[in-house]
């Protein structure tokens, strides 16, 4: 894949999270939201204020992605969901089955991203209501106040979590990573991290990157390529953010030609850490990789004996439109969870998935018809020759007849 800079879109080092959600993102922020409560917020933590719960009573992310018909065959009981974040609140309707810090990350919780991200997984209205959340926390909040020895999001931060849900997997397995951080420069022992977690029976699923500032100036192209870490790497899906039908991503998320597909966010329903219920106000990469893990839990949940390639393979093969070719802001479109359950595929370990195509060829051809039997065909003979006979006959004895007379 090409390796090209986005210049102007990424800070230098970090990607790291969303920034707050309380930043309205250019073009996609609903009026009313200032007047309504519960937005989803990373400031909204343990302690502090609750203020009303939203009022939304639709999920229109999840509805454009036929959830609600998917989780009719599925909720994703059974299986596990690793999320590498900033660490997930307890109590709130998410089914924690294990939680672990970094050493250095291991004070109260800083930063509500890691519970949204979680909540829009497996909370109560969540896309796999059913599935396990495995908190492994990597991070205190970002941007961090280093003089306060806060953890800010780092490639080895993050390198070190994925070795520690490794090490979970032993006695907490999980089939489905998620990881909703990203940095811009490749990491030796990052790569190398991803690299063994693959080796595992799992998905792992990433942000894509978002554009660092919300911008309406820099438009982008369709040749460039951000470099977003762990989202980059082999084996792992790329999820972008889509904007709500009739908008734009472009400003909002990189252009990145690693992007395997993208989900909406906007209106998407989860729980802040405060207890809070909210609903996202932003088009975001680490929203719509958390939704996209979600599907992946259904997936695994409804086809336990599939590789995580053939799961890809589904997800691929059942995007909104099917686009052939595909673009670096939502790569091949939007994920539809109820025909990645239902629609007939049938990949292969590898995940590669055979097309049938017709062939016009001659040892294809059905036989021709077997010729009738003319089981009278005999007699019919017998009788026209005889027909004919006695006609000639009859002609031979009117002509001797004549010479007769004379």
């Amino acid at each position: 894949m090409r390796r090209r800079s986005a210049a102007g879109l990424l800070a230098a080092g970090v990607v790291g999270v969303l920034p707050l959600a309380g930043t309205a993102v250019a073009g996609v922020l609903p009026s009313a939201y200032a007047a309504d409560g519960g937005v989803c917020s990373e400031a909204d933590i343990p302690g502090t204020e609750v203020l009303a719960d939203s009022t939304e009573r639709d999920n229109p992310p999840l509805e454009r992605m036929h959830v609600p018909q998917a989780q009719e065959v599925t909720d994703g009981s059974g299986v596990g969901v690793a999320v590498i974040d900033s660490g997930v609140a307890a109590g709130l309707g998410i089914d924690l089955a294990a939680a672990v810090a970094l050493p250095d990350a291991g004070g109260p919780l800083l930063s509500g991203h890691g519970t949204i991200v979680a909540g829009l997984i497996a909370g109560p209205e969540g896309v796999a209501p059913g599935a396990r959340v495995i908190d492994v926390r990597v991070f205190d909040t970002s941007p961090a106040d280093v003089s306060q020895q806060e953890k800010d999001v780092t490639s080895q931060g993050i390198a070190d979590g994925i070795d520690q849900a490794i090490a979970l997997h032993r006695t907490n397995p999980f089939e489905v990573v998620n990881i909703a951080l990203s940095v811009t420069k490749d990491d030796p022992n990052l790569r190398r991290a991803v690299k063994e977690l693959l080796e595992l029976d799992v998905v792992v699923v990433a942000s894509a990157g978002n554009a660092a500032e919300p911008s309406e100036t820099f438009k982008g192209t369709p040749d460039n390529d951000a470099s977003v870490y762990p989202a980059d790497y082999p084996g792992v899906l790329a999820v972008s953010a889509a904007p709500p039908l009739g908008g734009s991503a472009i400003g909002s998320t990189v252009p990145n030609l690693d992007t395997d597909l993208a989900a909406p966010t906007v209106d998407a329903l989860s729980v802040n850490a405060n207890g809070q219920r909210c609903h996202v106000d932003q088009l975001a990469t680490s929203w719509a990789a958390a939704e996209v893990s979600g599907v992946v839990a259904l997936l695994r949940a409804h086809y336990p004996r599939d590789t995580p390639q053939q799961t890809v393979a589904r997800l691929m093969a059942t995007t909104e439109g099917s686009e052939s070719a595909t673009n670096p802001w939502t790569g091949a479109g939007v994920v539809q969870a109820h025909d990645a359950l239902t629609r007939s595929l049938d990949p292969r370990r590898n995940g590669r998935i055979e097309r049938s195509i017709s062939e016009d060829r001659r040892d294809s051809m059905p036989p021709p018809p077997p010729a009738r039997l003319d089981l009278f065909g005999s007699s019919r003979a017998l009788l026209l020759w005889g027909g004919l006979a006695g006609g000639a006959l009859l002609a031979l004895a009117f002509m001797l007849r004549s010479l007769t007379r004379r």
